[in-house]
Parts: structure tokens; C-alpha cells; sequence
């Protein structure tokens, strides 16, 4: 489930990625239908099997197929041919069929799906079209985007999404892959059904308009602005540059040797003597190189990268990511010679271009996002490119989505984080007819409460606890202070904690006697924050050593091992107390001592 889980979130950033729609959805939209193209699990197919659990007639009433019959449909002569069993029973340029039960399934290639199916040639192939009911395609759509056996809550967020997002196209035909939603039919999940079914008509909007509903899988730990990613767009209210601490900051990195193939002891001359028994060095960046090579220029060419003298990104936006970035390769093609039969070395330089040529040259599953992080070259010969996210980190992480599910946040705080400024409303009834403008959620303005503050210490161990309460799920700082309001620990940082008892451990080896201020923060998922302080009061037991040489011990005996040795008039630090002996810490060692040579101060 975990693999196939990530695989799934990939999607979800190239469906969002490569789709930033204009315009907006007309007010008057009334419409629950959806009218999508079966491409991505169909393919290309001139022949497509055809079986229903229930019988469907065409418009005109006239019956097409019964409950558990099988036709098979054909492009014969740029039309469709209708066959039963062996028997052509009808052709026609184009057709639609209808359940007389709303409950029916129509399978196309084995997959099921509900509403109607309208079928037409494409570009010579078979292109079935359905429609279907909004609430049904998000069942069809939310499991392709996000993990089905997800936290429920974030199931719910990512139903939001998809739905506003789906709506937004309403009045088009779209298609199944992910230059919009990846949609599977009625081949859902019961869990990511039952967000679906539990949030039945909730859509996201901004001054009263459905918003861009935009998703990633992991923004690395900082949401990014529209603009900044897509740069023909004006920022939009409701999506901002703001630290998540919730996202899970996948961390990606392409490290490459600059040199590939050693040519040195090449006879260029000769490229029969070596050409098929050399290859480079890197298996996964450069077999992508080769195919962008490819694609651009060098169609079917057998060829070779040598060296990679340059790979790096630069100009980064106001959210940290890069939007340019350069690029050398030099290269040889088997077929690219002088009239001896000589290689030609063959160079490409890209300098300052878009940063997504980069990353779609590299490969996008391996320059996962834009957020890279400040490498330092330990080798010259080597290129090391490192960063944080998956996708574009515009709108919702998908991770981050889980991680406050799990944290105790509910889909209105998710929602009311990732698309501020917004309001979840209930866009129809159940009845699918028109807006009905409902308001979901109301801003949270309540900060957290921390209770039940308790601290307890242990001279032996030399840490203190520090236990509190929390009434919802938040992000929590643990400090410590001394008396002038110095930081002398950071017990906790930034940490994504559920609601209930919680507890922190101060480590107080290295400090001196006094009083010292803890002080917690906790801030919730609308980013309503709150401290609270409670004092702590470090006394530590000192003794002076009596003897001239005094053996620090492993244990209570004589005979064990020597830890170190102490000399007469050093002082140390007594942690605790066993028969006649003293459990001392002098610098940064401590063992036993027998307590005969230890003046208590």
C-alpha cells in the first residue's frame, strides 16, 4: 500500500502542474454532469469489449445492450460497427447509451462505469465519453490522487479539492488523465467513497467564485505562490507563501559524476572496437538526458554522454524556488561522422532557461520540485543538486493533508490552512440542483490551551520533564531560559503534535544552579497561537574531593573498572546516592566514588 500510495500522489502533482486554467466557472452553473474522455486506462483501442450489470437503452429508447451481455464495438470504415458474438447488428457514426436503472455499470475494457457513455472515432481509434454525475467522478477520482486508506480527514480535504477543482470544468469535456484528474470510473474505494458521500456537494470559494484548487504532494515545508510558479497569473488571495510545518519535506537528491565515459584511451577513429561494451556511469539521470535528446533533434540516434561539465539551478522566488538554471552535455552519435568514419564530439549548452527545461530533462521523478537547497561542491568533480517537496507546492500539500489528519486536525482547519481566505459552502442539495451557498466553516479564532503544566527532575539522570496538556491538535516549541532570558534549550522545535498530554525533556548536565522559565507555544492549524511559562529550579548537589587521588568507578565495588580520577579539592557534582557510595559527575565524565572522600559544600 505504500508504494502504491506514493505513486498515486506523484499524479497529483502533473495533474496540477501542467493544468492552471483561466477562467472561472459561471455563476449560473447549475449543471452536476460531468463530461469526461476515457484515455488513460482505455488507451488507443480500435476494438473495445462492451458488458453491463444492468440493461441500457439509446435516446430514442430503442435497447442496446441487456444486463450481462457482451458486444464488442469496431472502427470499420471510420465508423463504429456494433457486434453481438460474431453478428454485425448495427453501425453508426457515433452513439450514446443510457442505464434504465441509475445503479447500472457500464464495463469498457473490464472497467466499470456509472452514468451514461457516449461513443465516437478519434483520430481513428474508439473514444468513449462519460457522462457522469460530479459526485460520482470525485469516487472515481480521489483514490488516483491520494492514498484510499489515508486518515479520513484528509480524504475529506482532497475530496474538497478535486471537486472544486472538477466543477471548474464543468462546462468542457475533459478527459481521465492527469492534464486534469486522473478519473478510474466506478473502480473507487470505500473509504475515499465514504469522504466523498460525507462531504456531498462541499466546494471552496473566494468572494463568492470557486477557487483554484491547487495540490502537491509535498511542498518541502513552504507553500509557494501562484505567480511565482506560473507567471502569466496575477497571486491570488487564498494561496500564499507560509511555512507548513506539518508537510513531511520529502527530500530528493541527483548527485552525477561531470565526467561519464573516459575518452582517453577512446580510439574515435575506431568506435566499432568499443562503442557497445562502454557505458556511462550514471543509470538514472542520463538514460532521461538521452531521451530528451531525443525529442529534440536526435530522433532514434544512437548515442553517448561523455561529460555533464555543468548542471545547476539559480534565481530563487520569494518562496525559495528556482526558476532558472543551465545545463552542458557533450556527447557523440554512432551516426555523426567525419568522411573517415572519425566521431564528431557534439556539445549542447543551455544557460539561464527555465527551470522547468532543467528539471524535464533530469526527469521530474528525480528533481522532484523547484526547492533546492544551497549545496556545497565537497568535489569538483562531481554535481550534487539537493531539495525539499514534490511538485510545485502551490495550494495543499498531500502530506501535509495526512500529517494534520493525524495530528487531529479536521478537513475545515486543512482547507482553512492551505486555501486562506476561503469558505467551504455547499455548492447543491442532494437533489443536484443548483447553488445552495451554505457555509461550512466559520474562521477559528480560538488559540490553544495548554493545562496541566508539571515538572519533575532527576538529579541522577540529570534531566528535568516537563508535561503539559493540549486541547487541540498543534505545532509546539518547547524553551528554556535562565534568569536573564538567555535560551539555554530547545527541548522541543516546531513539532507536530496531537491533542491530549504531551511532554517534553530538558537535559540540565550543562547548566548552572538557579531558577529558569519554560516557557511552551503552541500554535493550531488556523495559526492561532499561544504561550504559556512555568519555572523550574535547578539545585544541584556539589562536594569537594578529600583525597590526594580518588578513583572514579564504573560500579559500586573496588574491583571495577576505573572511569577516571579525581584529585584533592576538585569539586563535583553528587547525582545520587547508593549504600556508601557517591554517584559523581566531574566535567563531562562521571562513576562512582566512595563517599569517605567527598565534603558535601
Amino acid at each position: 500500500m505504500k508504494m502504491r500510495g506514493l505513486k498515486y500522489i506523484c499524479m497529483a502533482f502533473f495533474i496540477l502542474f501542467t493544468a492552471f486554467p483561466a477562467h472561472e466557472a459561471a455563476a449560473a452553473e447549475k449543471s452536476t454532469e460531468m463530461k469526461v474522455k476515457l484515455k488513460n486506462y482505455l488507451g488507443n483501442q480500435t476494438t473495445v469489449t462492451i458488458m453491463a450489470t444492468g440493461d441500457y437503452q439509446m435516446p430514442d429508447g430503442k435497447d442496446f445492450i441487456k444486463s450481462g451481455e457482451e458486444l464488442t464495438v469496431k472502427v470499420e470504415s471510420g465508423k463504429l460497427a456494433i457486434y453481438k458474438l460474431a453478428k454485425k447488428i448495427g453501425t453508426y457514426d457515433s452513439f450514446t447509451v443510457m442505464p434504465v436503472n441509475e445503479a447500472s455499470l457500464l464495463n469498457v475494457n473490464n472497467r466499470p462505469y456509472p452514468g451514461s457513455m457516449e461513443f465516437m472515432v478519434e483520430g481513428g481509434y474508439i473514444r468513449p465519453i462519460n457522462h457522469v454525475h460530479i459526485e460520482e467522478y470525485v469516487k472515481g477520482v480521489v483514490p488516483r490522487e491520494m492514498p484510499a486508506l489515508w486518515h479520513i480527514e484528509a480524504l475529506k480535504a482532497q475530496t474538497i479539492a478535486a471537486r472544486t477543482y472538477a466543477l471548474r470544468y464543468q462546462s468542457t469535456v475533459i478527459d481521465d488523465t492527469v492534464s486534469y484528474q486522473v478519473y478510474g470510473g466506478a473502480d473507487g474505494h470505500p473509504h475515499s467513497n465514504l469522504a466523498a458521500e460525507q462531504t456531498k456537494g462541499l466546494v471552496i470559494k473566494h468572494d463568492g467564485k470557486l477557487i483554484e484548487a491547487l495540490f502537491s504532494s509535498s511542498n518541502g515545508g513552504m507553500t509557494e505562490l501562484n505567480s511565482n510558479v506560473w507567471t502569466n497569473g496575477e497571486p491570488l488571495d487564498y494561496l500564499a507563501i507560509k511555512v507548513d510545518p506539518f508537510d513531511s519535506k520529502t527530500r530528493w537528491s541527483i548527485e552525477l559524476d561531470k565526467q561519464q565515459i573516459n575518452l582517453s584511451d577512446k580510439d574515435l577513429s575506431k568506435p566499432a572496437d568499443w562503442w557497445t561494451s562502454v557505458k556511462e556511469k550514471d543509470t538514472t539521470v542520463v538514460p532521461n538526458l538521452k531521451i530528451w535528446l531525443q525529442r529534440n533533434g536526435y530522433s532514434k540516434k544512437d548515442m553517448k554522454i561523455t561529460d555533464i561539465p555543468v548542471l545547476s539551478v539559480s534565481d530563487k522566488t520569494s518562496g525559495g524556488r528556482v526558476t532558472k538554471g543551465s545545463i552542458q552535455l557533450n556527447f557523440l552519435v554512432r551516426d555523426i561522422v567525419t568522411d573517415t568514419g572519425e566521431l564528431v564530439p557534439q556539445t549542447l549548452i543551455l544557460t539561464n532557461v527555465a527551470a522547468s527545461k532543467i528539471r524535464e530533462m533530469v526527469g521530474t521523478d528525480k528533481m522532484k520540485s523547484y526547492l533546492a537547497l544551497d549545496s556545497k561542491q565537497a568535489n569538483p568533480d562531481k554535481i550534487v543538486l539537493e531539495g525539499l517537496g514534490f511538485g510545485h507546492g502551490v495550494g495543499m500539500s498531500q502530506y501535509g493533508a495526512r500529517n494534520r489528519a493525524e495530528a487531529g486536525q479536521t478537513y475545515q482547519e486543512i482547507i482553512g490552512f492551505y486555501y486562506p481566505n476561503t469558505t467551504i459552502v455547499r455548492e447543491y442539495s442532494d437533489g443536484g440542483a443548483g447553488p445552495a451557498a451554505e457555509p461550512v466553516v466559520n474562521k477559528d479564532t480560538a488559540a490553544p490551551k495548554i493545562t496541566n503544566i508539571l515538572t519533575s527532575g532527576n538529579y541522577s539522570t540529570e534531566k528535568a520533564s516537563i508535561s503539559y496538556n493540549l486541547n487541540e491538535a498543534a505545532v509546539v516549541t518547547v524553551q528554556v531560559a535562565d534568569s536573564k532570558g538567555k535560551v539555554v534549550a530547545t527541548p522541543t522545535k516546531g513539532k507536530s503534535l496531537r491533542k491530549g498530554d504531551q511532554s517534553a525533556t530538558w537535559n540540565f548536565a550543562n547548566v548552572t544552579n538557579g531558577t529558569y522559565t519554560a516557557t511552551i507555544t503552541a500554535i493550531d492549524g488556523s495559526n492561532n497561537k499561544k504561550s504559556v511559562s512555568t519555572k523550574i529550579t535547578v539545585k544541584k548537589t556539589t562536594g569537594n574531593v578529600t583525597a590526594t587521588v580518588l578513583n572514579m568507578r564504573e560500579k559500586t565495588n573496588t574491583t571495577s573498572k576505573i572511569v577516571g580520577q579525581l584529585k584533592k579539592n576538585q569539586t563535583v557534582t553528587i547525582l545520587a546516592q547508593q549504600g556508601n557510595w557517591y554517584k559523581v559527575k566531574q566535567g563531562n565524565k562521571s562513576g562512582y566514588v566512595s563517599k569517605a572522600y567527598i565534603k558535601k559544600s
